[in-house]
């Protein structure tokens, strides 16, 4: 069975939908600011819910390091849709679904599962800001076409602002669904939500931007096309990406205008935009990546599916990798593959088949042959983490496991986890020291199946070795070897030192992991280097005081150390 022109999430929820009555449009009703908190219902509880406790460790498939499942929250009834997580080893939010409890509810990933707080609602979606404590969700009421867009602070159950939307259809409305209606920037300044509304005209979508601390819109966009398949965000709320039917659209925020539109061909939630708003992603039954020039996207690249799909795609902040996958739809046996390719150059960087070619067993009915797997494992969320140091694939359960967490220098998964069900949403951030923490949520039965029940994981990945020094006070040879001077102000010489000629990446991060400033990458030599950094971001601008990380891959190993700038 093919799929339509958008995964819905009604299907893979195994919802009946209910068709909400026709409305007639009234400008004046479509969106009231409400105090904080009027309409909202708090409860201390989170429903029936069991965990798992922590320390569970989990055998890798082909990769080089163990995985720790912090905890696991499970529910009997409540789905989870889409979920979280702020800065690395600090918060999870997570929104559920459809059987109660339905709730925002937002978690310590140091912890043993325990909902810090929660916050109840009708058909919530949930988005969190990777570098900071925003949390947003937008939530739909089927019985009077009103979605609430809302917002909070990590440590408080207790709204910043509330925002009212009327009248507009549920995401799933007569099959069509965004995953992911509502975005919270990287930096936790911008929260955006693409609502479909009700007009005399039938239904039009609607872009709603805000500053994170206000309820007030800042940019309020009426585009075209009703059908609101995918949104994305850049890192810093700059561009915001909406994938209609037929359209695709880019909305520039500092100009407050529509950037760019065009034909979208074929529709799906594979939906992308990096970090500055160089280079747009998205594809169903081709991939199609366009890049800015300057006045419009121009096209960059465009691959043929052949018969498979487009699962997800993914853009590093840093503008400089691309992650894609390919399925063969719900085609027995499927076939799954993720690919990661360089930037600007699409250089294929490495490939990693689900299937790993694995021979068929036989056939058990006496009919000979070799027997198929029956599965649909379809990549449903894919993202980098800040860093773009891992890359996290999610994806509808079947055969294969369906937490996929992989470094970017090679493809061999550093964690995989089978789970009983479907993956909905996924997130991954990478702390200073290169430890990887990762959530993800779904359901708890597989694809195609029908069945109550959702899932949260928490999820913790080693760092990679990193050099340590010999008995005597000698260092092996690789490793970052100290700056001089730290703290520094305002330049600082970084060395360095490589065991083997290779490719070298060394870059500067800020504590939430988010890159500042590439400092050298290419092919260097064995030996020692040295190279300066002066405090400047790699946008041109000085950066502020305080504490920062640099940090040296190469061959598959990291070495990280701490620098203070003090201005």
């Amino acid at each position: 069975m093919r799929r339509g022109p958008s995964i819905a999430v009604v299907a893979i929820l195994a919802l009946t939908i209910v068709l909400a009555q026709a409305v007639a449009y009234d400008p004046s009703t479509i969106a009231t600011t409400e105090s904080h908190g009027a309409r909202a219902v708090e409860i201390s509880e989170p429903g029936p819910a069991s965990m798992e406790s922590a320390n569970d460790v989990i055998p890798l498939r082909g990769g080089s390091r163990e995985g720790t499942i912090l905890w696991h929250r499970h529910f009997d009834d409540a789905i989870y849709t889409s979920m979280g997580i702020s800065d690395p080893a600090a918060m999870a939010s997570a929104g559920t679904y459809w059987m109660p409890p339905i709730h925002v509810e937002t978690t310590p990933l140091a912890g043993d599962g325990t909902a810090a707080w929660t916050y109840a609602g009708t058909k919530l979606f949930v988005d969190m800001c990777r570098g900071g404590e925003h949390i947003a969700a937008v939530d739909f009421d089927d019985s009077d076409s009103t979605a609430v867009i809302r917002a909070w602070h990590a440590g408080s159950s207790t709204p910043l602002w509330t925002y009212v939307v009327h009248p507009c259809r549920s995401l799933t409305y007569q099959g069509w669904a965004s995953r992911k209606p509502i975005q919270v920037s990287d930096d936790g300044s911008t929260i955006a939500a693409a609502i479909v509304m009700y007009t005399d005209e039938g239904q039009r979508g609607r872009l709603f931007v805000f500053d994170a601390d206000s309820g007030t819109p800042t940019d309020d966009y009426d585009f075209p096309d009703g059908n609101v398949v995918a949104t994305a965000i850049s890192s810093t709320g700059d561009f915001i990406a909406m994938a209609g039917w037929p359209t695709i659209y880019v909305y520039d925020r500092e100009l407050a205008a529509l950037r760019w539109s065009g034909p979208i061909y074929s529709g799906n939630d594979a939906l992308a935009i990096s970090g500055d708003g160089t280079y747009l992603a998205w594809g169903w039954t081709n991939f199609y990546l366009r890049q800015w020039n300057g006045s419009t996207y121009t096209s960059a690249w465009t691959q043929s599916g052949a018969g498979s799909y487009v699962g997800q795609c993914a853009l590093s902040t840093d503008e400089s990798t691309l992650a894609l996958s390919w399925d063969n739809g719900s085609s027995f046996p499927n076939e799954v593959v993720v690919r990661l390719y360089s930037l600007p150059s699409l250089e294929l960087l490495w490939e990693y088949d689900y299937d790993g070619g694995a021979p068929k067993q036989p056939r058990t009915d006496g009919s000979g042959g070799r027997q198929t797997r029956e599965h649909v494992d379809m990549p449903s969320a894919m993202i980098f983490s800040p860093s773009g140091e891992h890359l996290a694939v999610g994806s509808w359960g079947g055969s294969f496991p369906e937490i996929h967490i992989f470094g970017r220098s090679a493809p061999e998964p550093l964690f995989t986890l089978d789970t009983t069900g479907s993956i909905f949403d996924i997130d991954v951030v990478t702390a200073p020291d290169g430890t990887a923490y990762a959530s993800a949520c779904g359901k708890n039965v597989h694809a195609g199946q029908g069945g109550r029940g959702g899932d949260l994981y928490a999820i913790e990945i080693p760092a990679e070795p990193t050099d340590v020094a010999d008995t005597d006070g000698a260092h092996t040879g690789f490793g970052l070897r100290g700056s001089v001077p730290n703290p520094f102000n305002p330049v600082t010489r970084i060395a360095y030192a490589l065991s083997h000629s290779g490719q070298v990446r060394l870059t500067v991060h800020d504590p939430a992991g988010r890159l500042i400033r590439s400092l050298d990458i290419g092919r260097r030599e064995a030996g020692q280097h040295t190279i300066g950094w002066d405090g400047i971001s790699d946008v041109g601008a000085p950066v502020a005081s305080g504490v920062y990380f640099v940090r040296l891959r190469s061959a598959g190993r990291t070495s990280t150390m701490k620098l203070v700038l003090s201005r």
